[in-house]
Parts: C-alpha cells; structure tokens; sequence
C-alpha cells in the first residue's frame, strides 16, 4: 500500500522519545500517572549508545544482575564483533591475510551463519564482506564520516572492478567440524558486520532477560529495537519510526511492538559528497559495487529477531522499493519503504501488507 504524506506525524501522545543513533528510530516508552515506573538502562556501546527498560527489576538485586547481564552481553559482542577495536576478533581476523582456515569463537561463527543465510535469501543484496568497497567509497569500517562537503572524489569503475574481486559472500567458507572455523577464499577480503551486530546484541540481551526471569522489556541499540511482553501500564510497547530527516528527528510512523523486533536502514544521515555536490549514500550494493542511488531513503523492518531485521533492512535497501516491496510480500516480512519526494519533508510511504498489522 502506498501512502503519501505531508510530512511527519504528530508524536504520540504522553510519549517520551528515546534517539536510536544508526537505524534511526525513537523509542516510544510512556508511563500513566501512579504507575509503578520501570527500570531503565544506558550507556555507550560500540560507537554508539544502548537503551533498556525492564518491567518489574524493582530491588537493587535485580537491578544490578539486569546490569550485569547487559554488561555481559556488550563485552562479549565488543571483543569479537566490533570494528571500533583493533584487537577484536574480527579486527585480527581482517589482518590475517591468509586463506587457511581459520577457528573462530561461536560468537563470531553464529553471526557470520546468520549473515550468510540472509545473503543466501537477498541473492547477495546483503553482505559482510563489503568492507573493502566501503573503504574504496570513503566509509572506513567503524567509523562514521561527515556529511559535509568534502574534497572527496567517487572511485573509477576500474578500482571498482579491482576491489569487487574480493567482495562476495560465496567466497567466505564455513565450517562447523572439526571446530567452528572460516576461510577467505579471495585475496584482500575484509568484513565487517556493523549491519548485524547490534542486532544480535540485542537478542543476546533480550534471551539474557528472560533467563532471569523478566517478561517485559524494550532493548535498544543504536536504533535497532527488540520488545517483550508489554509496557507497565499495558498493551504493547510504542514504537515511533523517525521522518528521514538529516538535521533533526520527528516521528513519521507509530508502530505497535509486542514479541518482535524492528530495524531501519537509512541513507540520510551519513553520507559522502564530492566536489560537485554530488551525494554518495553509506548503502553500497554488494553486487555492482556502487552506492544506492535514487528515491528510496529508509526501510523499516520488523522480525521475531533484531539479528534479521537489522540484515533484512540493509538488503532491502540495497535491492530498492521494487524489487523490496516482491521480496518482502513473498515471504510475508512486514516492511516500510519510505522514499523522498519532489517537495521537502514530504514522503511517498510503500508497506507490504504484512506491515500494516503492526501500525500505531
């Protein structure tokens, strides 16, 4: 269904906003009058920052194991999965330029499972193996640029065509026995797993809560979103999805988050700008090696898993309104393509059907 709209939606009532930094999200978390306030948690992560809001960790004990599990969780995913950390597992294993195999931590090895399964799914719209391209486009792993003008100038399709030979997620190998292990099959092959990680973070926080008892609850990472159970005053967990705006935030869509996750990709945020003022998305398709282009500039998507959503959204992105839109009906993914318009701060909204059933 295609909506157009005249610019963003009034924010939800009684709702206090909470800034997703990457997936561009706000968490809508409300509390009525004499209700009994939830437990909230945050702090900085991998660049960029988490938020948690537990139901019923009303003493200091279970503040404090709530804490601990969260703190758990962040190291274990900063000490394999972070880009920002050169001595990361996946920092060293970018260095390592070899193509023996190579054993991995399951933590690594389950990420690097789930990218290839959506890569598998996306016929390769997502990939982790797309470092060296963004690294050709100006966006350095673990780094976020400015989107200033710059002196910045588009690579040639000759260096294109040279580095796409090391990019290609068929050409990273895995293998479960004798030990979980990987092998790069292709010469200067780099990953990067910014486009998952904070998913699964998410979903190892989220399983960690509801190992200590915990029923409701809304985690947050960078924008990339998971909910249980319900809100304190009940009913399900409010959702505020952000217009694509570079320079301020306003909702645009109001969603209902009961048991599942949600995730946004974006490209109105970080991008590249040569001399010409020509715009360079962070979005580079795996396939052709060049950056997204034209209408479409967010994908909201929601799963049962942050890990999903968090890739799903990055493919569809990639693969444009389209191509998304057949995707996402076929296999009943319930997605938001928002694309820009000739008047500013208006939106031309695209949802599959299944979208429509999570809507504020």
């Amino acid at each position: 269904m295609s909506v157009p709209s005249c610019g963003p939606r009034v924010p939800l009532r009684g709702a206090t906003v909470v800034h997703g930094l990457v997936a561009c999200l706000a968490i809508a978390v409300s509390a009525c009058s004499g209700a009994v306030q939830p437990a909230q948690f945050a702090g900085p992560t991998m660049g960029t920052t988490y938020h948690v809001t537990v139901s019923g960790a009303d003493s200091l004990p279970e503040r404090r194991a709530v804490q601990s599990a969260i703190d758990r969780v962040l190291v274990e995913t900063e000490r394999h999965l972070s880009t920002y950390d050169d001595t990361s597992e996946i920092a060293l294993l970018n260095r390592d330029e070899s193509r023996s195999w190579q054993d991995v931590s399951p933590t690594l090895f389950v990420v690097l499972q789930q990218a290839r399964d959506v890569s598998q799914l996306t016929a390769g719209s997502f990939d982790v193996t797309v470092a060296p391209l963004l690294r050709l486009w100006g966006y350095e792993p673990g780094s976020a640029g400015p989107s200033a003008p710059t002196t910045f100038q588009a690579p040639t399709s000759g260096q294109l065509d040279q580095v796409r030979t090391s990019v290609g997620y068929a050409k990273l190998e895995l293998r479960s026995a004798p030990r979980m292990s990987v092998r790069k099959s292709a010469s200067g092959m780099q990953l990067t797993v910014d486009g998952i990680a904070p998913g699964y973070a998410v979903d190892r926080i989220a399983n960690a809560l509801r190992v200590l008892g915990h029923a409701d609850f809304i985690v947050e990472i960078g924008g990339e979103v998971r909910a249980a159970g319900q809100r304190p005053e009940g009913g399900p967990w409010r959702i505020a999805i952000e217009a694509p705006l570079a320079t301020r935030r306003e909702p645009l869509v109001g969603l209902r988050l009961r048991d599942a996750a949600v995730s946004t990709s974006g490209d109105y945020r970080d991008a590249r700008i040569d001399r010409q003022g020509r715009r360079y998305s962070h979005t580079v398709d795996p396939r052709t090696g060049r950056t997204t282009a034209g209408a479409l500039t967010a994908v909201t998507v929601i799963d049962a898993n942050a890990i999903r959503a968090d890739a799903y959204a990055t493919a569809l992105m990639v693969m444009g309104t389209e191509a998304g839109l057949a995707w996402a009906k076929g296999r009943r993914v319930p997605a938001l393509f928002v694309e820009r318009t000739a008047r500013p701060g208006a939106w031309r909204l695209v949802e599959s059907p299944a979208f429509a059933e999570w809507r504020e």
